[in-house]
């Protein structure tokens, strides 16, 4: 009994993952774009928003960035789109990379 407490604390301590542990995996997905960061990054919020209607758009210094929290995390998701002269540049991280989450990739994917 006590080694399953303990595997359920752990599991729920590994769920609790800052935004800034999204940011240190390396990127799933990384691209260019000619459009604005601004039309590219409103592109994929609507994809994302029909996902998680819990995803959300920040405007930033350099650009934007699109979030999908989950009910543990502050970040499920996190795509950062920067802004350049030619385009923007975008960079997706995901908290755990698996199949499921596969939609995410392939609206960024779709956007360019």
């Amino acid at each position: 009994m006590r080694v399953l407490l303990l595997l359920g604390i752990t599991l729920w301590l590994a769920g609790c993952a800052s935004s800034g542990d999204v940011m240190r995996n390396k990127p799933t997905f990384q691209a260019s774009t000619v459009k604005t960061d601004r039309q590219y990054a409103e592109c994929v919020l609507a994809h994302w928003s029909r996902i998680s209607p819990a995803a959300r758009m920040m405007e930033v210094a350099d650009g934007f960035q699109i979030i999908v929290p989950n009910a543990t995390t502050e970040a499920e998701e996190w795509l950062v789109v920067r802004s350049r002269a030619d385009g923007a540049e975008v960079s997706l991280h995901e908290r755990v990379e698996v199949l499921a989450m596969r939609a995410y990739r392939d609206s960024a994917k779709a956007c360019l």
